[in-house]
């Protein structure tokens, strides 16, 4: 009798052991990877038309400061012909000269547009990437998450939608009135 005892207390204790482990809760997760979708995060909010608005508005304005030069540069250019026509003496190769170092300094002016456009743009991303860093990061944490990474089709093979954020992060920043 001592033997069949054993045995169900044995039992019983396996039991009550298998039963114990099943009801208490998984660890919560520490340290995994979040993933958010910038662009979504921006239309919803928004902020994807506010950031085209300005970069259309940038655009415009170096397209103006273009167009001024490139009138001023024409101005000049008409006038050297004229004062050549005028001595009659032959001003063909200080034209051209002049015409070429003309169109060097527009395209000079050109680039230089492209480059502040470009540089105009980096700086919305990077402003509005400060600006919902704090949400972000309030999110991850809540899920016992301490890295995000953005939604990149390059670099993300594959993920789960338990650790994409971003309707999260969206709902936070608009509770928040951002």
């Amino acid at each position: 009798m001592p033997a069949s005892r054993l045995a169900t207390i044995l039992v019983a204790g396996l039991t009550l052991g298998c039963q114990q482990s099943a009801t208490t809760p998984p660890p919560t997760t520490t340290g995994g990877v979040a993933v958010i979708d910038l662009d979504a995060v921006a239309a919803q909010l928004g902020r994807d038309q506010q950031m085209l608005a300005s970069i259309n508005q940038q655009q415009a304005a170096l397209q103006q400061q273009l167009t001024e030069a490139a009138r001023a540069y024409k101005q000049q250019i008409a006038e050297r012909r004229q004062a050549a026509a005028a001595q009659q003496a032959p001003q063909g190769v200080t034209l051209a000269a002049f015409e070429q170092s003309a169109q060097a300094q527009l395209d000079q002016a050109k680039q230089q547009a492209e480059q502040n456009l470009a540089a105009h743009q980096a700086d919305l991303i990077r402003q509005f990437r400060d600006q919902i860093r704090p949400a972000v990061r309030r999110v991850a944490r809540a899920r016992g998450l301490s890295v995000v990474v953005t939604k990149n089709d390059s670099v993300l093979y594959d993920f789960t939608d338990a650790v994409d954020i971003t309707d999260a992060v969206v709902a936070e920043l608009q509770s928040a009135g951002e």
